[in-house]
């Protein structure tokens, strides 16, 4: 029986129950907007103004009420559509199909037992009786039966293999009608599946007036099923997929165990093709951020490799990269910036000679989410804003745009006769300073007065003709990093923007660099200010959640300090600026103590992180201090110095050591044997791997570019731009290749999830980690005296898909 509103157009499954209650028709209100903003560019790519969405999920989600009103709402806007129902396409009539699962479990169970020994006479009898009341599914017969495991288990996986593939179900058939819909055919036959084996027909149905195709099913993102322009996921959970499929009465058995162990299959499939969904709603009808997922991070500059992001992508389409990384993190230069190379950003749109937005959409074709870079703290001096201030002086509209030094401190200290004010001792001696000196500009305005700017990192002055005493010069040239004025409602408007903006380009995760550094109060150390700090975090939050934004605060600290433990306690991800010396410290001290500490801390407290071994900055020091002792974090930074690193200690002060900067291969020795198992170490550790891609190709330190014995150029040891012959060249490389082999298995095995369960165990140089989702495991054995390791991935007990044994791969 149909819903009876007769101005619905349902789906074309014979006899099918369609239920629209309260909640579906919320939902399908809640979408459709949503799918009006997608539209306009999908129908602008198909010649003939035709577009096809599907409606998917679990089963008895929502689907079918869904879509029929989704109909009704096209045609309200004279848009004309039609629902396609995906259930119309399996090979067998569902009694028929419910029969080949049964079969397909049974035989899959029996043929396990005998796999395994496990098979006898008395056995079978046992099963032959419980099969005779259709509960050979139950789990609760392994309590009495132990060995029964072993035969639900290999029936469940003999399952996996068949529901939602060919085997099952006629993609191709459904394959062809959305490529005949798409390429203008006016008139196209549709199958139609009912209950009884006499039950099948095609109908002709003219689409020459239908602009809009709506696929609902459960399969709707199915890798098999191509030419989705649309995706809406409609979630749910097990007991809510019960209810409704229950409520639907479509089977005589819909609550047996075999069938919560059929939806709990399709509930997996759903799941893990849910990022291929640009609309995601709960049952409850609310949308959904799509989840970060905890596969492996590209880490790179735009030039990088090649010397565009277009080169990248081309590097990125070649084989041996394939399905290595779900994620990019594109360092900011893609911006128009002028220092740091990129973190001084003038404005937010893509520098045109690096990379184009078509590139950015070739990437996210891909399947590769992008993480982008959002400077809180600070924008150039050449900005569009500050340039107005230099233009216009105190009659800008942007004066309070950047934070006036003098304003900032009146009535907390005295004025200098440099023109600019000295806070009290008490409220300087709190402060925490990036450079000697008081962190101001002294900007020059149009009428020759001065006016002082707060400038936490870099800045440079200098006359037109180079003179750098200014004698009497009236033209100024500046370049530096201007702090922004939180106060100021511009400074706001400017951060919703640019979310906006890095949304529009497809971001997914957003970098907050210096944030710590963005609240400012006399008194207060201004660093990290508290509580003010978390308002200004979760303010930004608000914004991001409207584009489905998740945020990464960037922020470098001692462990004792715990901080990264205060930020992830707030929902937020965190970098691990803890793992590359932990790494380096296991390996040269040949134990894991330390760092399986740290793993279990992790899991324990539920810390979710971006990890690392090198980056763009250097090897991380400072975060150390409480983790492991003194003089081993003193050991190693002579180590990383004596293999050709460069310290960088905090504004000249002795022992105020930052980080080391060396590439993480030449910090190792340049040993290819550490370098594979630090990879392995570091793709086992919890948390989402960023992988830096000089790391990947083996990169050594670039001496010449790291200058001499200066700071400011220390960070070039690490940062040597490869050409896309030299990329080629390196991935013939053994090394290269079993990194990459290891990134595979990272980016696609499902035992590799934020919500798997991660053990670890360790004894002096032997160290372990199991990683545990559904029945697939991923186990990691490592010595750190031989570096020699065995990886192993399994389904089930049985079942052996990926292992790895030291330099070698025995089977992938």
């Amino acid at each position: 029986m149909k819903n009876c509103d007769s101005n619905i157009k349902f789906g074309d499954v014979p006899g099918d129950i369609v239920s629209i209650g309260k909640e579906v028709r919320h939902n399908a209100e809640v979408i459709f907007p949503k799918i009006l903003q997608l539209l306009p560019e999908v129908m602008e790519r198909n010649p003939y103004k035709r577009a096809v969405i599907t409606v998917c999920g679990g089963s008895g989600a929502g689907k079918s009420g869904v879509a029929s009103l989704l109909t009704r709402y096209f045609e309200d806007m004279s848009i004309s559509s039609y629902v396609l129902s995906g259930d119309n396409y399996p090979r067998r009539i569902p009694l028929y199909n419910d029969a080949e699962r049964l079969h397909i479990f049974r035989e899959s169970g029996i043929h396990t037992l005998l796999e395994q020994g496990e098979y006898s006479e008395k056995r079978f009898r046992i099963l032959r009786d419980i099969r005779s009341t259709g509960d050979d599914a139950d789990p609760e017969y392994r309590k009495k039966y132990p060995w029964i495991a072993i035969y639900q288990d290999g029936g469940k996986e003999g399952l996996r293999k068949y529901l939602g593939t060919p085997s099952e179900i006629h993609f191709g058939q459904l394959d062809r009608i959305i490529s005949s819909f798409k390429q203008g055919e006016d008139k196209i036959w549709l199958r139609r599946l009912g209950r009884e084996d006499t039950e099948l027909w095609y109908d002709e149905i003219d689409f020459s007036n239908t602009q809009i195709l709506l696929v609902e099913w459960t399969h709707g993102n199915s890798d098999y099923l191509t030419g989705i322009d649309i995706s809406v996921l409609l979630c749910s959970t097990p007991e809510e997929t019960m209810y409704y499929r229950k409520a639907r009465n479509r089977d005589l058995n819909a609550d047996s165990p075999f069938t919560t162990m059929v939806l709990a299959i399709e509930q997996e499939l759903v799941e893990r093709q849910a990022h291929k969904s640009q609309i995601i709603i709960s049952r409850s009808g609310e949308l959904m951020e799509p989840k970060i997922e905890n596969g492996p991070m590209l880490n790179a500059y735009p030039d990088s490799m090649g010397g565009t992001l277009g080169d990248i992508v081309e590097i990125l389409n070649m084989p041996e990269l394939n399905k290595a990384f779900t994620s990019f993190y594109i360092l900011p230069s893609i911006f128009h910036s002028d220092l740091d190379r990129g973190f001084s950003i003038m404005d937010y749109q893509l520098e045109e000679q690096l990379a184009s937005e078509e590139d950015l959409k070739q990437i996210r074709d891909m399947g590769i989410d992008l993480k982008l870079d959002f400077v809180l703290n600070h924008a150039s001096v050449r900005s569009m804003q500050f340039q107005d201030i230099l233009s216009k002086g105190r009659d800008s509209e942007y004066k309070d745009f950047f934070i006036d030094w003098n304003k900032f401190w009146e009535g907390h200290g005295s004025m200098t006769t440099g023109g600019y004010m000295e806070p009290e001792a008490s409220l300087r001696e709190k402060m925490v300073f990036r450079k000697p000196g008081l962190p101001i500009l002294m900007v020059r305005m149009p009428d020759g007065s001065e006016v002082s700017y707060w400038n936490t990192f870099y800045q440079e002055v200098t006359c037109e003709n180079g003179d750098n005493r200014f004698p009497g010069s009236t033209r100024l040239s500046y370049q530096g990093q201007m702090d922004l004025n939180i106060k100021s409602p511009m400074v706001w408007d400017f951060y919703a923007d640019t979310l906006k903006r890095l949304a529009s380009y497809g971001a997914a995760i957003i970098r907050l660099d210096a944030f710590a550094y963005a609240s400012k109060e006399p008194g207060k150390k201004n660093f990290l200010n508290e509580p003010e700090t978390w308002e200004l975090l979760n303010r930004i939050r608000n914004m991001a959640d409207q584009d489905k934004l998740t945020l990464l605060p960037e922020i470098h600290a001692a462990y004792k300090e715990g901080i990264h433990e205060k930020i992830a306690g707030k929902g937020y991800l965190t970098y691990d600026f803890f793992l590359p010396g932990l790494i380096l410290d296991a390996l040269e001290e040949e134990n894991g103590e330390s760092l399986a500490a740290w793993a279990r801390e992790q899991v324990e407290k539920g810390i979710r992180t971006i990890n690392m071994l090198g980056c763009h900055d250097g090897i991380p020091i400072l975060d150390l201090k409480g983790l492991i002792p003194e003089e081993r974090i003193r050991n190693l930074i002579d180590l990383i110095v004596k293999r050709g690193g460069r310290i960088k200690e905090l504004h000249g002060k002795e022992n105020i050591y930052y980080q080391v900067n060396a590439t993480y291969y030449s910090a190792l020795g340049e040993d290819d044997r550490k370098m594979l198992l630090a990879r392995a170490l570091q793709l086992f550790m919890p948390g989402k791997p960023q992988i830096w891609y000089l790391d990947l190709f083996m990169g050594k330190n670039d001496l010449k570019a790291a200058g001499g014995s200066g700071d400011s150029s220390h960070k070039e040891i690490n940062r040597t731009n490869l050409t896309l012959d030299q990329v080629k060249e390196k991935l013939t490389q053994s090394a290269v290749q079993k990194q990459l082999a290891l990134l595979r298995f990272r980016a696609t095995f499902p035992a590799f999830s934020f919500d798997a369960k991660i053990r670890t165990t360790c004894e002096g140089s032997k160290i372990e980690f199991l990683w545990e989702k559904g029945d697939f495991k991923a186990l990691l054995s490592a010595d750190l005296h031989t570096m020699s390791f065995h990886i192993t991935g399994k389904r089930s007990e049985s079942e052996i898909l990926y292992e790895y044994k030291s330099m070698v791969i025995i089977q992938e």
